[in-house]
Protein backbone atom coordinates (compact mmCIF):
# COMPACT_ATOMS: atom_id res chain seq x y z
CA UNK A 1 0.00 0.00 0.00
CA UNK A 2 3.07 2.43 0.70
CA UNK A 3 4.65 2.18 -2.97
CA UNK A 4 1.46 2.37 -4.42
CA UNK A 5 0.93 5.93 -2.54
CA UNK A 6 4.17 7.10 -3.03
CA UNK A 7 3.42 6.25 -6.75
CA UNK A 8 0.10 8.02 -6.57
CA UNK A 9 1.66 11.25 -4.51
CA UNK A 10 4.47 11.58 -6.90
CA UNK A 11 2.31 11.28 -10.19
CA UNK A 12 0.11 14.06 -8.73
CA UNK A 13 2.75 16.34 -7.92
CA UNK A 14 4.14 15.78 -12.01
CA UNK A 15 0.28 16.25 -12.95
CA UNK A 16 0.49 19.66 -10.65
CA UNK A 17 3.41 20.80 -11.49
CA UNK A 18 2.81 20.25 -15.05
CA UNK A 19 -0.83 22.23 -15.28
CA UNK A 20 0.82 25.03 -13.40
CA UNK A 21 3.10 25.07 -16.18
CA UNK A 22 0.12 24.76 -18.75
CA UNK A 23 -1.60 27.41 -16.92
CA UNK A 24 1.33 30.02 -17.28
CA UNK A 25 2.01 29.15 -21.33
CA UNK A 26 -1.73 29.87 -21.61
CA UNK A 27 -1.94 33.31 -20.04
CA UNK A 28 1.58 33.72 -22.19
CA UNK A 29 -0.70 32.97 -25.10
CA UNK A 30 -3.58 34.72 -24.51
CA UNK A 31 -1.46 38.19 -23.60
CA UNK A 32 0.68 37.91 -26.98
CA UNK A 33 -2.22 37.32 -29.40
CA UNK A 34 -5.11 39.36 -27.86
CA UNK A 35 -4.33 41.13 -24.33
CA UNK A 36 -1.18 42.85 -25.19
CA UNK A 37 -3.45 45.16 -27.48
CA UNK A 38 -5.75 46.34 -25.10
CA UNK A 39 -2.88 47.22 -22.42
CA UNK A 40 -0.91 49.33 -25.36
CA UNK A 41 -4.01 50.96 -26.11
CA UNK A 42 -4.64 51.92 -22.85
CA UNK A 43 -1.42 53.30 -22.22
CA UNK A 44 -0.64 55.11 -25.58
CA UNK A 45 -0.68 58.86 -25.11
CA UNK A 46 -1.88 59.89 -29.06
CA UNK A 47 -5.11 58.73 -29.99
CA UNK A 48 -4.12 57.98 -33.04
CA UNK A 49 -1.91 55.23 -31.30
CA UNK A 50 -4.85 54.60 -29.24
CA UNK A 51 -7.63 53.48 -31.76
CA UNK A 52 -4.31 51.42 -33.65
CA UNK A 53 -3.77 49.09 -30.79
CA UNK A 54 -7.73 48.92 -30.27
CA UNK A 55 -8.21 47.73 -34.33
CA UNK A 56 -5.49 45.29 -33.21
CA UNK A 57 -7.43 44.51 -30.40
CA UNK A 58 -10.88 44.04 -32.05
CA UNK A 59 -9.09 42.54 -34.96
CA UNK A 60 -7.44 39.78 -33.08
CA UNK A 61 -10.76 38.76 -30.99
CA UNK A 62 -12.34 38.79 -33.63
CA UNK A 63 -9.78 36.12 -35.36
CA UNK A 64 -9.99 33.73 -32.48
CA UNK A 65 -11.34 31.22 -31.40
CA UNK A 66 -13.54 32.03 -28.36
CA UNK A 67 -16.77 30.10 -26.53
CA UNK A 68 -20.20 32.56 -27.14
CA UNK A 69 -20.50 32.99 -23.70
CA UNK A 70 -18.07 32.94 -20.65
CA UNK A 71 -20.12 31.00 -18.97
CA UNK A 72 -21.50 27.35 -19.04
CA UNK A 73 -24.87 28.11 -17.23
CA UNK A 74 -26.41 31.10 -16.15
CA UNK A 75 -25.65 32.69 -19.92
CA UNK A 76 -26.41 36.14 -20.17
CA UNK A 77 -26.19 39.00 -22.30
CA UNK A 78 -23.64 40.33 -19.90
CA UNK A 79 -21.01 37.46 -20.49
CA UNK A 80 -22.18 37.13 -23.91
CA UNK A 81 -19.19 37.66 -26.52
CA UNK A 82 -21.53 39.18 -29.09
CA UNK A 83 -23.22 41.74 -26.76
CA UNK A 84 -19.60 42.70 -25.34
CA UNK A 85 -18.52 42.74 -29.20
CA UNK A 86 -20.88 45.42 -29.64
CA UNK A 87 -19.56 47.39 -26.82
CA UNK A 88 -16.61 47.36 -27.97
CA UNK A 89 -17.13 48.01 -31.52
CA UNK A 90 -18.87 51.21 -29.70
CA UNK A 91 -15.77 52.18 -28.36
CA UNK A 92 -14.33 52.10 -31.44
CA UNK A 93 -16.44 53.41 -33.82
CA UNK A 94 -16.16 56.80 -31.26
CA UNK A 95 -12.69 56.21 -31.27
CA UNK A 96 -12.53 57.03 -34.55
CA UNK A 97 -14.95 59.66 -35.05
CA UNK A 98 -12.80 61.58 -32.11
CA UNK A 99 -9.48 61.42 -34.33
CA UNK A 100 -11.31 63.32 -37.02
CA UNK A 101 -11.64 66.45 -34.01
CA UNK A 102 -9.68 69.46 -33.65
CA UNK A 103 -7.96 68.54 -30.70
CA UNK A 104 -8.40 72.26 -29.20
CA UNK A 105 -11.83 72.04 -29.63
CA UNK A 106 -14.13 71.41 -26.64
CA UNK A 107 -15.59 68.58 -28.24
CA UNK A 108 -12.66 66.83 -28.82
CA UNK A 109 -11.79 67.02 -24.62
CA UNK A 110 -14.89 65.91 -23.56
CA UNK A 111 -14.90 62.73 -26.68
CA UNK A 112 -11.79 61.85 -24.50
CA UNK A 113 -12.76 61.99 -21.21
CA UNK A 114 -15.74 59.74 -21.92
CA UNK A 115 -13.50 57.16 -23.14
CA UNK A 116 -11.49 57.71 -20.77
CA UNK A 117 -14.10 56.89 -18.60
CA UNK A 118 -15.52 54.03 -20.38
CA UNK A 119 -11.88 52.54 -20.82
CA UNK A 120 -11.81 52.88 -16.95
CA UNK A 121 -15.38 51.53 -15.97
CA UNK A 122 -16.57 48.65 -17.39
CA UNK A 123 -13.46 47.84 -19.21
CA UNK A 124 -12.36 45.05 -16.88
CA UNK A 125 -15.65 43.48 -16.73
CA UNK A 126 -15.44 43.40 -21.05
CA UNK A 127 -12.19 42.64 -21.04
CA UNK A 128 -12.69 39.03 -18.67
CA UNK A 129 -15.41 38.63 -20.78
CA UNK A 130 -13.03 37.95 -23.57
CA UNK A 131 -10.38 36.61 -21.34
CA UNK A 132 -12.92 34.06 -20.11
CA UNK A 133 -14.74 33.30 -23.66
CA UNK A 134 -10.64 32.20 -25.00
CA UNK A 135 -10.28 30.03 -22.09
CA UNK A 136 -13.03 28.09 -22.34
CA UNK A 137 -12.84 27.32 -25.75
CA UNK A 138 -8.81 27.26 -26.18
CA UNK A 139 -8.26 25.99 -22.54
CA UNK A 140 -11.31 24.52 -20.86
CA UNK A 141 -9.49 22.89 -17.93
CA UNK A 142 -7.75 26.21 -17.23
CA UNK A 143 -11.15 28.30 -17.10
CA UNK A 144 -12.44 29.44 -13.78
CA UNK A 145 -14.34 27.28 -12.33
CA UNK A 146 -13.35 24.14 -13.86
CA UNK A 147 -9.41 25.40 -13.22
CA UNK A 148 -10.45 25.69 -9.03
CA UNK A 149 -12.41 21.91 -9.33
CA UNK A 150 -9.20 20.48 -11.16
CA UNK A 151 -7.01 21.90 -8.55
CA UNK A 152 -9.12 20.73 -5.58
CA UNK A 153 -9.40 17.15 -7.47
CA UNK A 154 -5.41 17.38 -7.22
CA UNK A 155 -4.97 18.20 -3.60
CA UNK A 156 -7.67 15.59 -2.81
CA UNK A 157 -6.01 12.78 -4.48
CA UNK A 158 -2.14 13.81 -3.05
CA UNK A 159 -3.86 13.91 -0.09
CA UNK A 160 -5.39 10.55 -0.11
CA UNK A 161 -1.94 9.29 -2.19
CA UNK A 162 -0.13 10.52 1.22
CA UNK A 163 -2.31 8.77 3.50
CA UNK A 164 -1.68 5.59 2.07
CA UNK A 165 2.08 6.27 1.60
CA UNK A 166 2.72 7.26 5.19
CA UNK A 167 -0.46 5.98 7.47
CA UNK A 168 -0.24 2.26 8.50
CA UNK A 169 -2.95 0.18 8.57
CA UNK A 170 -5.25 2.00 6.18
Amino acid sequence: MKSIGIVCTLAFIVLMVWAAVAEVFAEYDYENHIGSYWSLSDKASSLDQKADYLDKFVAAIENSRLADHDAVFFKTPDNSVEQNMIALKSLQKRMHEIKGMDVQSFQYQQAISQITAQEQGEAGHLLSVFKGAWYLENHPLLWDWYDVLKWLGCIVFVCIALCMAFVDDL
